[in-house]
């Protein structure tokens, strides 16, 4: 029952992150919409034969909506399938959420330096939460040895995402900075910071 509930709001919670803001018309943004209000099964409707025809944003939304059991039965390797398409063709999200089932196992075998190469995919691609979830691979020397300056690195640049959904985000990556900036010399620090302040974002790019 727990772990079904963690699924749900896992879930919730990855379609927040990708999606902060949704636009108003055409099916997609239909299925965005009923996604908001709770109608799972009008937005799975909707966004099933987008999926089928490559659209990738539709692609990573049914895997949620199977990732979460919501408007249809709970299936990782539904979720797996879909966003291992999505990825294929590029898409940022899909790297983020398909690196996170590998890192836990889910839906497929578990595999921490698949993990860690998707999220690194994602970060660079200026995915907050891929750059949280980098940093923090980094940090616990998962998926190869522990590097405390590209934990810094990453917990910075994910502590800097805009928009109030990331809140919490940004928080929590201040947090880990802090405690892998003890890890460094003042130095190597100060190298790091310098190189977050010159790395342009996408939208500067």
């Amino acid at each position: 029952m727990l772990a079904g509930l963690k699924a749900v709001a896992t879930a919730l919670l990855l379609w927040t992150a990708v999606h902060p803001v949704a636009a108003i018309a055409g099916s997609f943004e239909d299925g965005e919409a009923a996604f908001r209000h709770k109608d799972y099964e009008t937005a799975m409707a909707l966004w099933k034969p987008l999926a089928a025809a490559g659209h990738a944003g539709a692609l990573v939304d049914v895997a949620t909506l199977y990732y979460g059991g919501l408007g249809v039965v709970r299936d990782y390797r539904q979720a797996y399938a879909y966003l291992s398409k999505a990825s294929e063709m590029g898409d940022p999200q899909a790297h983020y959420l398909l690196a996170a089932l590998y890192r836990d196992g889910t839906g497929v075998e578990r595999d921490q330096g698949k993990a860690l190469a998707l999220f690194r995919k994602a970060a660079e691609k200026d995915v907050p939460g891929a750059q949280y979830d980098l940093g923090l691979m980094y940090f616990l020397g998962n998926g190869g040895p522990a590097d405390y300056g590209e934990a810094f690195y990453w917990f910075g640049l994910a502590s800097k995402a805009a928009g109030k959904e990331h809140a919490q985000l940004r928080a929590t990556a201040d947090y880990m900075q802090d405690h892998a900036e003890a890890k460094l010399s003042r130095e190597e620090a100060a190298a790091l910071r310098d190189r977050i302040t010159a790395r342009p974002t996408m939208q500067s790019r």
